[in-house]
């Protein structure tokens, strides 16, 4: 918990445990066997942040973190757990927290959204399963579109800019060598592909706000 200005996450023989704001910007690791309390530390640590005015993102792929947007209901292990470590005189108080939802598909939450430029051609090729020929290719067509100043939003902008370097190959190949039109073709098969298995999360990034918490 955010307790005069630390983040308090423990304590040994009654010497708290806790790290200091400035120095949150290092990697760290919470490991341990199932059950030994990673993801409540975790959350500890999220809260804490909130508390210190900090905004957090978390992939919480199972849900186990979802919880906090409401307040936390103790039983009798947290009640004693608490009284242990006196967090009452530490002004520890049962409350929700703000929380954003991100859905890919928007079903449950602000619809998470990316752009194709965002993305860049590493991850989009691995995202699309490319041969490295034609990961090459991709990576080509991305600088001519920073080269030519154009930002590619959705697979609509990147099939364009497709279609637009085959038919100036000649141009281009002056600079980058040929580029083959088979791989151009297969590029742009997987993109339909892509599109037609529901991978619609393209555009622009919608401004972030508090989501109410969902229904029960």
């Amino acid at each position: 918990m955010y307790d005069n200005g630390m983040i308090w996450i423990g304590e040994d023989h009654g010497e708290r445990l806790c790290i200091h704001p400035k120095m949150a910007n290092r990697h760290g690791l919470i490991a341990g066997a199932t059950g030994t309390g990673k993801t409540v530390t975790l959350k500890v640590m999220a809260e804490s942040f909130s508390d210190a005015g900090v905004p957090v993102f978390l992939g919480d792929v199972k849900g186990d973190l979802a919880g906090m947007c409401h307040p936390g209901q103790g039983g009798k292990d947290m009640e004693e757990r608490v009284r242990q470590m006196d967090l009452l005189g530490a002004g520890f108080h049962d409350q929700s927290y703000p929380v954003c939802f991100w859905d890919i598909f928007g079903d449950k939450g602000l619809p998470l959204r990316t752009t194709i430029s965002e993305m860049g051609p590493e991850l989009l090729a691995r995202l699309m399963g490319l041969t490295q020929t034609q990961t090459d290719v991709l990576s080509i067509v991305f600088g001519i579109a920073d080269q030519e100043g154009l930002l590619l939003l959705d697979t609509k902008d990147l099939r364009a800019m497709l279609n637009y370097v085959s038919e100036n190959n000649k141009d281009f190949g002056a600079m980058y060598g040929s580029l083959p039109r088979q791989s151009i073709n297969s590029i742009l098969r997987t993109l339909a592909a892509l599109d037609e298995q529901g991978g619609d999360f393209w555009g622009p990034c919608l401004e972030s706000r508090f989501c109410p918490p969902p229904k029960p």
